[in-house]
Order: structure tokens, then sequence, then C-alpha cells
């Protein structure tokens, strides 16, 4: 008894008609009725009563049917599966990202999917929070990978149909600045004693609960610190700190990238309460492919981006 048997006895059960049960089942009439009593005499008992006008099913036939109609159901949903997932395999992961990311996880995450998923395509797409957010909803993205207060403060408003919430990792905070910057020899700084006439910061928040606590950053002192923030871009913003006495917070990933670009900066970490973020990779509820995100979840576990801290190892800040 084989997949083939089971199939043809449903055919021939719905149609009750061989000649009809074979056309529907792409197959010669003799074949199909050969095939059919081979089975009846490997089971050593009649599944179809044969007359003149039809073929109906005996006893033993009605509950060889309704097992082989829950067999061939779970065969289906197997095939279909599979080609729902080869499709899947044939289309690039999306990945959203922010500027305090994107520009220093391209290559990590390319290497990391090329390890988990090698079938997959990786298209790394760069935008803020909110942005990102509504791209998850509208299904141009995968995930997007954002802090956890972004996340809560996107959403607070929502009850319904929130996005999922992975948490991946937690991130320190740095203030930047050039080396010899007369704020460059402490070996750590809270955020209230950052002086309001050195800082440029950008009006989206990084995620972190100390930002509330430091200066406000003024268009009067980025231009006189020679950067207009509303038209730079985030690592532009970073490059222009060592030509100038300004300051700018910067997150953990982006400040061990800059280390090792040697830009000619130093990075001051923040102490107190609120000096790290917690990233996490956002998802729809309803979305195919969160096997990928929990591999994403898995290895960085084990390997995760330089500048971070594992989950499994909150410090105590």
């Amino acid at each position: 008894m084989n997949l083939r048997d089971l199939q043809y006895v449903v055919a021939v059960a719905r149609h009750k008609n061989f000649t009809h049960a074979a056309r529907a089942s792409n197959v010669s009439q003799p074949a199909l009725s050969n095939q059919i009593k081979k089975l009846e005499l490997e089971l050593g008992v009649r599944i179809f009563k044969r007359t003149k006008n039809e073929v109906l099913l005996t006893e033993f036939g009605e509950h060889i049917v309704a097992g082989a109609t829950k067999i061939n159901t779970i065969v289906d949903d197997i095939a279909n599966t599979a080609q729902h997932f080869q499709k899947l395999d044939a289309t690039p992961f999306r990945l959203g990202m922010t500027p305090t990311l994107a520009a220093y996880l391209s290559g990590y995450f390319l290497d990391m999917l090329a390890s988990i998923h090698s079938g997959i395509r990786l298209v790394i797409v760069e935008e803020k929070p909110r942005e990102l957010s509504q791209m998850i909803s509208e299904m141009q993205l995968d995930t997007a990978l954002i802090s956890r207060n972004s996340y809560e403060m996107i959403y607070c408003d929502e009850t319904l149909d929130l996005p999922t919430f992975t948490p991946l990792w937690l991130e320190p905070l740095y203030l930047g600045m050039r080396q010899g910057h007369v704020l460059s020899k402490r070996r750590d700084i809270q955020a209230s004693e950052v002086p309001a006439e050195f800082i440029v910061r950008f009006d989206t928040p990084f995620g972190y609960d100390l930002e509330k606590e430091l200066p406000a950053s003024s268009s009067g002192a980025a231009e006189r610190l020679g950067i207009d923030v509303r038209s730079a871009r985030f690592e532009t913003l970073c490059r222009h700190l060592a030509h100038s006495d300004a300051c700018t917070i910067v997150n953990g990933i982006a400040a061990e990238q800059f280390k090792r670009d040697n830009m000619g900066l130093t990075f001051v970490p923040f102490h107190g309460n609120g000096s790290f973020r917690e990233l996490g990779a956002i998802s729809r509820k309803d979305y195919s492919r969160f096997g990928v995100i929990d591999s994403i979840r898995s290895f960085i576990e084990s390997k995760p981006p330089t500048g971070t801290v594992n989950l499994a190892h909150s410090p105590t800040c």
C-alpha cells in the first residue's frame, strides 16, 4: 500500500465511477482499476462493491476512505508548505535598520545569513524607526531592528496587531568627540555633565533612557560648531567631530567601527541608569519567515556584534 493507492481509493469513492476517477487522477482507467484490485488483494478485504451502474463503498471501504482522506490532506499540506518555502528562499530577505546600525552591520548580517540560510539573499534598507515600522505594516520589510524604547513609543496607543518584538542584544552609549577634546580624558560621564555648548544631536531618539537627561541640541550651537543636523546623516556628523569642538552621542556598534577606521575620535562611556538600549527585531504576527528571525536570534546569542552585550549578561546600569 502506498500514497498513490490511497489517492486512487479516495478518487473512486468521490466519483463512484472508475473512468471518471481515472480521468481526475490523470491515469488510465485499466491502470487505476488494477491498482485498486491489487490493494484489495493485499488487504484481503473488498473496498468497493461494483454494480452495473455505479461503484459503492463497503463498510470496510468507508473506514479506508476516512483514513486515506486524512493522510492525503496531510501529504498535500506538506507539499504546499514545501512550495511556500521554495518561494520564500527565492525572495530576498529585506532587513530594515536605523542609520546608527545599517552602515556598521551589513557585513555582519551578510555573513550570518550565508551561514544559517545560504539560499536567502539579503537586502538592507536604512530608515528611521517610525518609517521602518510603517514598512513592516505595509509588508515592504521582513523585519527591522529598532530599540525597545522606540518600539514602545511608536506603538504606545495601539492594542491590537502589534508587531512581535524579538530581543537581540544590549548596546552601550558613548559621548563621541575628537581626540584632545576637553572632555576626552574622562573615564566616564553622566548625562547631566555634558556641556550644552558642545553637544549636537538629532531630533530622532536613539532609544536610550538617559537621552531625556542630556541637554537639547540648539540650532545656534550646531551652527557655531559647523554642522547643520537637519540635513546631515549620522556618520557625516560623527566624521565632522574630528574637525571641530562638537560632541554627540554614539551607540556602541558605531563607536567600535569608528575606532577600527582610525577616525581620530574618542568615545567616553556614559555612566548611570539608562546608558544601555535593548535592540530587537520587529515583525508582523502573521509573518511566515519567523524561523529565519529565530535563527538570527540564536546566532546573535552565540556571536553578538562587536560593541554589544549579550542579553544573558545584562549589566547593572
